[in-house]
């Protein structure tokens, strides 16, 4: 009798060791170089939270799908698709008591209950300064007509959404009232021959002067300029456009506590430094020191930067997709 207990007291130790081995958080991310910035201080919180961390491909409707179906622990978002999961109710309230990071942040970057921005990226102009002279000062400067056939932009994502909003702003618009939005894109329009899909798409097409002037990532300017092509970026006058991402917990996962101690992670000194150092982003958190990281920084940066009000686009995006394809790209 003593050794079948033994036994069963080893056997159940086995079991218990196993789960223990096994608990495992699910994170979809973003791909490439944004995932391996994750990565990079995940050691510690594994280390400090007894779990394993595995990240999966995960961005806009699939990500989405994913967090849906319940097969992940947290996503990451653009306002977008923040927005789309949060009405439909896929997503947990942050807690404060356990992302106490939290109220270290900049106000812009708590954009809701259900989630926050993690870091900041700026969309203004890149040029090639041979061919642009003097710097481009606005979004205007895009519908240069001595620019024609060789300016570009990408299709319909969320810079150009940001940007279509502005430029009905500018012209008596505005979220509600779009259409001058429209008339001013199709106009930007007649002047593409390349509508760019890939950032290496781009490279290739400022490195031929097939492109000369291009709505772009400031981080990606830098990455050109590293690959041999010269260019310069102008932030414009109206202000650039923010790219942002957001982070969410899933709802109705085993691992919710665990999932708000990550995003807490994301939020932490050392995390918010690496968006900085390793992907030249603008961090959320307020009080960093970033001397020798030349990224722009601070609550007056995080301020001056577009965002629309998503809350009114979410319901109106697959209309507009449809108008921008016949009256922007179709032209």
């Amino acid at each position: 009798m003593g050794k079948f207990l033994a036994a069963m007291a080893i056997s159940l130790a086995a079991t218990l060791s196993a789960q223990a081995q096994t608990r495992e958080l699910v994170v979809g991310a973003f791909g490439g170089a944004y995932t391996e910035a994750l990565k990079k201080n995940i050691a510690q919180f594994e280390k400090d939270n007894d779990v394993k961390v595995t990240f999966v491909p995960a961005s806009g409707a699939d990500g989405l799908a994913k967090a849906m179906a319940k097969e992940i622990d947290v996503v990451h978002a653009d306002m977008a698709w923040a927005y789309r999961g949060e009405a439909q109710g896929a997503f947990e309230k942050l807690d404060p008591k356990v992302i106490t990071n939290l109220d270290k942040l900049y106000p812009r970057a708590r954009f809701s209950e259900y989630g926050v921005i993690t870091n900041f990226g700026e969309y203004g102009i890149a040029f090639n300064p041979k061919e642009v002279s003097p710097a481009p000062t606005s979004w205007l400067d895009l519908w240069n007509p001595k620019y024609d056939g060789a300016v570009s932009t990408t299709g319909f994502d969320a810079a150009n959404i940001e940007l279509l909003v502005l430029m009905a702003k500018l012209n008596g618009g505005n979220e509600d009232n779009i259409d001058p939005g429209f008339q001013k894109m199709a106009e930007l329009g007649k002047h593409i021959t390349v509508f760019y899909s890939q950032h290496p798409q781009l490279l290739d097409l400022f490195r031929n002067n097939e492109v000369v002037i291009s709505r772009w990532l400031r981080g990606r300017v830098d990455w050109a300029n590293k690959q041999g092509v010269s260019l310069g970026f102008a932030a414009p006058k109206e202000g650039a456009i923010a790219l942002v991402s957001t982070v969410h917990v899933v709802k109705g996962r085993p691992n919710t506590e665990l999932a708000q101690k990550f995003v807490n992670h994301l939020l932490s000194v050392d995390g918010q430094m690496t968006y900085a150092s390793d992907l030249g982003y603008t961090p959320a958190r307020a009080g960093l020191d970033l001397k020798g990281i030349n990224v722009p920084y601070g609550e007056d940066v995080v301020g001056s930067l577009l965002i629309a009000d998503w809350k009114k686009i979410v319901p109106k995006m697959d209309a507009w997709k449809e108008r921008w394809e016949k009256e922007v790209v179709a032209r």
